[in-house]
Order: C-alpha cells, then sequence, then structure tokens
C-alpha cells in the first residue's frame, strides 16, 4: 500500500495530536516493511514481531517531536534497527536469544502448518512466563521485552546486578524446562526442518 507524501505528511500531523486513526493508517502502510527489515537482521519471526510492536510503540510515544514535513520511514527504520541491534547486543550475554533464532530461521513463505507451529510455540512461551514469581517475571520483561540491561534494571528496581542476573538465568531455565514439559521442544524441532 502506497500513499502519496502530502497524505502522508497529513496522517503524521494528526498523529502528532494523538489521533489513533491516523496511527492505525500509519501502521497498516508501514508495518510489513518494518517486520521484513527487522526480520533480515534478525532471522526471526518472533524476535521480528517484537521489534515491530517496539518500534510502533516508541512511533505513538514520540508523536508529538515529529516533523511533519518528512517521511516517517527513515525514522521508522531507524528505531527497528536500534532495537534489533539492542537484541543482538543482549543476546551476546544471553543464549537464549540465540537458541530463538536457530529454532525459529524459517523462510519468510510459510505455510499454514509452520504458522499454526510457530504460534503455538509462541503461546508456550507465553504460558511459562506467566508462571514465573513476580519478580523473576518482572526482570525479565524488562530485560527481554524492553531492552533494559542488566545494570539498567537493576537500578530500576533498587537491587544487585548479580541478583538480575541469577533471576534470569533460572527464568530462562525455567521457560526452557517448561517448554520440554510440554511437548514444545518437539515444535521447535519440527520448525527447524
Amino acid at each position: 500500500m502506497q500513499i502519496s507524501q502530502d497524505r502522508e505528511y497529513e496522517l503524521i500531523r494528526k498523529l502528532k495530536e494523538q489521533d489513533e486513526n491516523a496511527f492505525s493508517q500509519l501502521y497498516s502502510l508501514y508495518v510489513k516493511r518494518i517486520y521484513a527489515y527487522a526480520l533480515n537482521i534478525l532471522k526471526s519471526p518472533i524476535l521480528a514481531e517484537d521489534v515491530v510492536q517496539d518500534t510502533f510503540v516508541k512511533l505513538w510515544e514520540s508523536a508529538a517531536f515529529l516533523q511533519t514535513d518528512r517521511s516517517l520511514l527513515p525514522f521508522l527504520f531507524t528505531i527497528a534497527k536500534n532495537t534489533s541491534l539492542n537484541m543482538i547486543r543482549r543476546g551476546s550475554r544471553e543464549t537464549w536469544i540465540t537458541d530463538e533464532i536457530a529454532m525459529h530461521s524459517i523462510d519468510l513463505a510459510e505455510d499454514a502448518h509452520q504458522y499454526t507451529q510457530r504460534k503455538q510455540t509462541s503461546g508456550f512461551i507465553s504460558d511459562a512466563i506467566e508462571q514465573l514469581p513476580p519478580q523473576r517475571k518482572l526482570i525479565y520483561d524488562l530485560c527481554r521485552n524492553n531492552g533494559y540491561s542488566y545494570k539498567q534494571a537493576a537500578e530500576k528496581l533498587g537491587i544487585s546486578d548479580s541478583t538480575v542476573n541469577s533471576q534470569m538465568v533460572k527464568a530462562i531455565k525455567f521457560i526452557k524446562a517448561y517448554m520440554v514439559r510440554n511437548g514444545a521442544l518437539l515444535l521447535l524441532l519440527l520448525m527447524k526442518k
């Protein structure tokens, strides 16, 4: 879907006024391109979906500061790139993201069966996260979903870096064990084929 430059600028002006309809139209206009861009960097559909979500949340949060005479796409690509790179940096400290990328590297042209398997696996992961103790869940969410470093999460919560690290290790071990117990490991293995 493409729109004229004037129409895009008009939507940006409306977005600056917190117009949800304008946001929805801009989302529809750019979501596929941002997803493809993030997928190209991360090679993981689930992580790319996270990047898309973060990108559009940041767009909404920064709407008041947007320039109404420039295309939005470069701004969105910059957010997506930075969010993706932050995930990769975190991935160097956590093998979880690396494992997830390896487990979910599938072609863009997924068939319906693969799509269903991916959604089921994502559901297992979400269920496992919901069963974490409250503080561990909060730490996991800050570090995994919100891009906090362990140090930043520790400062925000008033706890030590080592506590954040040990809670993340326990969370990741629990999630993996939960997936094995519930047969999700088989789904992950099937998706790799």
